[in-house]
């Protein structure tokens, strides 16, 4: 049986911020193109700096009530999966695939009473920081699951950490990783000289952990060692991390640049980036420091050790301890001429294992193959 038409899918997510989830869709569904598969993207809040991008895309972008809730009430929730149900049935679509929480229970019920052929879950994030820790939150995920035919999950430790806490995850599960275009970054030697500059680049939120990066500074700035930090984003907590530079002594040393739509004058202006994260699913900003050809210091949480080699492209350390990070700071800035080999390394991999192309090719390939008549 040939197929007469090319494959149709709706990609279901929140919002269009700059988050990994956001930012990976926004590139993905430009580049899918290629492979014969036409994606549409429903934002159950169609807002978000990457909205404008993927119309000047010509990516067809739905709308829903979501983002006109006033609060999370019933009413709403079921007008939203009513609204995703009437455009999977519309538009014909082969395959649901759903993004972060609420797009997962919204959608895949959506695409269950449109009667989807296939719906595809994703799992991006360690559960435990997937949504509230209440009992009802656990419960529609779990019908969801149900409801469900497949789960991707963007790195090996989130798929595993599913596995361990979820009932009734599909049965048929992928990994597959985000990607970059790594042309799009420009590797440059850094100076070996003047201060260590540092710079993250995530959500100021506590997840990101980067109270953490700031206690660090305080205790290698006590040792001697001269460096800055940049972070790059904003959040509920900015007001919080910047009471925390005032009273440990650092605010002089930090810069808080805010949300950016493009990090890399800030990770070409960098000498090594930090991820001091209490969670990650895969980290694009650890894929985008990469590229960069920037070493890597992070937490060993989520898929960041399966980005990061440590050792080769910079330390892996125990998420949660400043004194981990400063030890780790401490042994770059102490061994600044191996840096740049540490780059070097980065970018390869990054251009070998996790570009853009790849993780199109992955992802069309899974939508295709498992889309022919007699697989199971």
């Amino acid at each position: 049986m040939t197929r007469n038409r090319p494959l149709r899918v709706l990609s279901v997510i929140g919002q269009l911020n700059v988050g990994g989830a956001e930012t990976y869709l926004t590139r993905i569904a430009q580049r899918i193109r290629q492979y014969g598969i036409d994606m549409e993207i429903c934002a159950l809040d169609r807002v978000g700096p990457r909205l404008g991008e993927l119309e000047r895309a010509g990516i067809v972008v739905h709308d829903t009530p979501y983002g006109r809730r006033v609060g999370l009430d019933i009413f709403t929730l079921l007008k939203t999966i009513d609204t995703v149900r009437r455009i999977a049935r519309k538009g014909r679509f082969d395959i649901v695939h759903t993004y972060l929480y609420w797009s997962d229970i919204m959608g895949v019920t959506g695409a269950w009473l449109a009667r989807c052929p296939r719906i595809i879950v994703g799992r991006r994030a360690l559960h435990s920081w997937i949504h509230a820790q209440r009992a009802v939150f656990h419960g529609l995920e779990q019908v969801t699951n149900a409801m469900a035919n497949e789960v991707i999950a963007n790195s090996e430790a989130v798929l595993r950490d599913a596995v361990a806490t979820e009932r009734f995850l599909p049965r048929v599960r992928a990994v597959i990783y985000n990607g970059i275009d790594v042309s799009d970054y420009d590797p440059r030697p850094r100076s070996a000289n003047g201060p260590l500059r540092l710079v993250t680049v995530g959500a100021l939120a506590p997840r990101k952990g980067q109270e953490y990066a700031i206690e660090a500074l305080r205790l290698v700035s006590i040792a001697g060692v001269q460096a800055t930090l940049v972070l790059v984003g904003s959040g509920s907590d900015e007001h919080k991390l910047r009471r925390l530079a005032a009273e440990n002594g650092v605010e002089r040393l930090i810069t808080f640049a805010g949300e950016q739509l493009d990090p890399r004058p800030y990770l070409d202006a960098a000498d090594v980036f930090l991820l001091p994260s209490r969670q990650e699913g895969f980290s694009n900003a650890i894929l985008e420091a990469m590229a960069s050809a920037l070493p890597v210091i992070a937490t060993d949480v989520g898929g960041n050790a399966e980005a990061v080699v440590h050792g080769s492209g910079g330390l892996i350390v125990q998420p949660e301890r400043a004194e981990a990070l400063a030890a780790a700071i401490t042994e770059l800035a102490q061994h600044r001429g191996e840096m740049w080999d540490m780059g070097r390394f980065n970018r390869e991999r990054v251009a070998e294992r996790f570009s853009l192309e790849a993780s199109t090719r992955s992802l069309a390939g899974w939508y295709l193959d498992r889309s022919r008549p007699g697989t199971p």
